[in-house]
């Protein structure tokens, strides 16, 4: 099977599970609260090993240094833009702080953006995708999470005192377990590559993190909202498919007035992850602390919709067709 089928198998299995969660609530044979718990599960035993062994097989260039530092400002820079943006929208405190964590991470993991570099860049893509993915856990655990906390009203208190208590959750287990596989790397021992590609592990756990992650997102789903946040949807298709590629093409340019420039592989993966849609990471985080987890499948479900069917060909077409090459 090519690469293209494979990408259109996995848009058929997310559109599959979704609506299989929406069937499975509306039926009522599914809690919808059932959704807290299995984008915990999804987070933080899921993407916790595929990161672990993605970090752990690389093998980091000199010019690679700027994906994870773009990668974490993009998150920063997202988060505030869309937090200032909500507010212009709506004086719901939940609701612009769900858009500023929305706004804040792209979904550049193996369920959306890692796959389209994997069918434009092939295994050194991949590679370069998991070097960009090291800021993705200290985002999650120092942004995300405080972020969720403080807007949901779940906890009172400093900014420093909400980091330190996402640090010691156990929510954050991703984070230490990134940071041995980067040890692992840097330190030169062997990866098991022989032993992970017989087994067969990384897709094994995909094929089951996926539909569950998208599973989740139907539990959530209530179409009936979807007129009452018209004005949010628009606000985030706006800073996920326009800000953000502003900023990926800025710091690509900022990369070059150094010494070690953004090129090739490296290059797309830096512009490829600042086209994609919101983060089901952020609808899980959203789903942990009880920040308006309705509102956030809504969002992240219109959010992705309109990238595979605008967005996506058109940077498929760019990067495919040697345009950005």
């Amino acid at each position: 099977m090519g690469q293209t089928a494979k990408f259109f198998v996995m848009t058929g299995l997310i559109v599959a599970s979704t609506l299989a969660g929406y069937l499975a609530r509306r039926r009522g044979w599914v809690s919808e609260n059932a959704a807290r718990w299995l984008m915990t599960a999804v987070v933080v035993f899921g993407y916790s090993p595929v990161s672990f062994l993605s970090i752990w097989s690389i093998q980091p260039k000199a010019q690679d240094v700027w994906l994870p530092v773009f990668g974490g400002l993009q998150v920063l820079i997202m988060a505030g833009l869309g937090v200032a943006a909500g507010r212009m929208l709506t004086r719901d405190r939940q609701d612009y702080g769900l858009l500023g964590m929305l706004s804040a991470v792209g979904n550049t993991g193996f369920t959306m953006g890692g796959f389209v570099i994997y069918i434009v860049f092939g295994l050194e893509g991949l590679g370069r995708g998991s070097i960009y993915a090291l800021m993705w856990y200290p985002m999650v655990v120092l942004v995300l999470y405080p972020m969720g906390q403080h807007f949901s009203g779940s906890h009172q208190g400093s900014l420093a005192a909400l980091m330190t208590k996402s640090l010691f959750n156990w929510r954050s287990a991703g984070l230490p377990i990134s940071l041995i596989g980067l040890t692992l790397t840097l330190s030169g021992v062997p990866y098991p590559k022989a032993v992970v590609e017989s087994w067969h592990v990384v897709p094994i756990i995909m094929y089951i993190v996926l539909p569950t992650a998208y599973f989740s997102i139907g539990l959530r789903l209530h179409v009936s909202s979807l007129g009452a946040m018209k004005r949010l949807i628009a606000a985030l298709m706006a800073l996920r498919f326009v800000a953000a590629p502003a900023l990926g093409f800025a710091m690509l340019a900022l990369s070059g007035l150094t010494a070690h420039p953004l090129t090739g592989a490296s290059r797309g993966v830096l512009l490829i992850n600042s086209c994609v849609p919101t983060a089901i990471t952020a609808v899980a985080v959203a789903n942990m602390f009880h920040l308006r987890p309705r509102n956030a499948s809504i969002l992240f479900v219109c959010n992705s919709l309109v990238y595979l069917a605008v967005v996506l060909p058109v940077v498929l077409w760019l990067f495919a067709g040697g345009e950005m090459e």
